[in-house]
């Protein structure tokens, strides 16, 4: 067996492009994470995005698989040098013994082109894909989880939702962007001032007018009055109807341990209820054991995962 990676043809682009993006779209719709029309519309979003000149694309290395001279699969790596990091968006292969052989050739071509981090995208369904990363040091560093459809209501007890006031989110929005910045660094793809800049950016991106900004609902949680945390809910407007994602989830650290975490999931399904969604996702950094435990726990399901290897211990 003799596994090479060579650069895919330009006559071959155009049926690869289209059969990745609809690859895409089935991943999207079967893990529930989107409906039809919007998972469609992500997976060739994504391919036109980063292919804007198709094999040519900056940074980008679309390449067939061969097998002792046989075509046997395809691999769509991206490396950037600022920082230095790689992403494979998708490697196919007829069988897991050329799969795994040209993961590894992925990785040795990634670790040459300067890549400190290879990171892959995988969805819970995609039980070949899970199987190549196997023993091989992956480790999972943002998961997003679904819970749908919402379950009957589990009342929340004493705790209480109000709408956060414009005075009291500047302090929110400080916190978060803080928090989100230094959780970037810990992910090894930004520097102290590029993960400031980037989580300012997205927090700007998500609530452009505050407390006003249409669909992004922030709260105070209390209970007799006392504050225990805070909550930001973002609804998402589907085909299929609205969907609530929960952007961020604090609880005190006076208060932590002591059910309010819990108690506040359950009082954003009701908020879903409310709005009518059927359904709420969320994101959880990988390291944060404490918080999966806590969603699956609640009926949350990993849908997909990111995972990354660090290129530079071999």
């Amino acid at each position: 067996m003799t596994v090479t990676l060579e650069p895919m043809p330009a006559e071959r682009f155009d049926a690869w492009r289209a059969e990745t993006a609809a690859r895409f779209a089935a991943l999207r719709r079967e893990s529930g994470m989107l409906p039809p029309a919007e998972a469609q519309e992500q997976g060739e979003g994504i391919v036109a995005s980063r292919l804007p000149d198709g094999v040519h694309s900056a940074d980008q290395h679309v390449c067939q698989i061969r097998d002792d001279g046989r075509v046997v699969g395809t691999a769509w790596l991206e490396v950037r040098a600022d920082p230095p990091h790689a992403m494979l968006y998708a490697l196919v292969a007829d069988d897991a013994r050329t799969g795994s052989a040209a993961l590894a050739l992925v990785e040795e071509r990634a670790r040459a082109l300067g890549a400190a981090i290879l990171r892959i995208d995988l969805f819970a369904q995609d039980d070949a894909g899970w199987a190549l990363l196997e023993d091989r040091g992956y480790r999972a560093t943002d998961i997003q989880m679904l819970l749908a459809p919402l379950p009957a209501p589990r009342t929340p007890g004493d705790l209480v939702l109000t709408r956060m006031t414009a005075e009291r989110y500047a302090a929110f929005e400080a916190r978060v962007i803080a928090e989100f910045a230094e959780d970037l660094v810990n992910e090894g793809l930004h520097t102290p001032e590029s993960a400031r800049a980037e989580s300012a950016r997205q927090q700007a991106e998500a609530m452009p007018d505050g407390v006003d900004t249409e669909d992004g609902l922030v709260f105070r949680a209390t209970v007799d009055d006392v504050v225990v945390g805070a909550l930001w809910l973002d609804v998402q407007r589907r085909s299929t109807g609205p969907h609530v994602f929960v952007m961020e989830l604090h609880v005190e650290p006076a208060h932590r341990r002591r059910g309010f975490g819990a108690a506040m999931m359950r009082a954003a399904e009701d908020e879903a209820r409310r709005l009518g969604a059927d359904s709420i996702g969320l994101h959880v950094f990988g390291s944060n054991h404490a918080a999966r435990a806590l969603y699956r726990g609640l009926g949350y399901r990993e849908a997909e995962v990111l995972l990354a290897k660090d290129l530079t211990r071999g």
